[in-house]
């Protein structure tokens, strides 16, 4: 299984993105194509960080002035297994999940 890329997300955990799963992404999610460095981006500086359907995922969000669907959050899903991790589906959309924080960007 080939590896697009792997990055170290904002809490230190090796998170990677397999060529399988960037097809399923962009096959579902079409508007994503071309924004690698965002997802990346989103990864290592998330604005907020918030728990996923299960335990062991985590959907981290960060807003972008410019996107091909205009101003929006960029939503990475990850699935993290102990110190590593991979992304499951990455979309834009206009607001946060609710659900349980794990983790803001302090505004300081």
């Amino acid at each position: 299984m080939s590896v697009l890329f792997e990055v170290s997300s904002y809490d230190g955990k090796r998170i990677r993105l397999t060529n399988v799963q960037w097809v399923h992404i962009v096959f579902f999610h079409p508007e994503v194509e071309n924004q690698q460095e965002k997802m990346i981006a989103v990864l290592e500086e998330p604005e907020i960080v918030i728990e996923g359907a299960t335990s062991d995922t985590k959907i981290c969000y960060k807003m972008f002035r410019s996107t091909p669907v205009s101003r929006k959050r960029l939503a990475v899903v990850i699935k993290v297994l102990d110190a590593e991790g991979f992304i499951m589906t990455s979309y834009f959309t206009e607001r946060v999940r609710r659900g349980k924080v794990l983790w803001k960007k302090n505004e300081s």
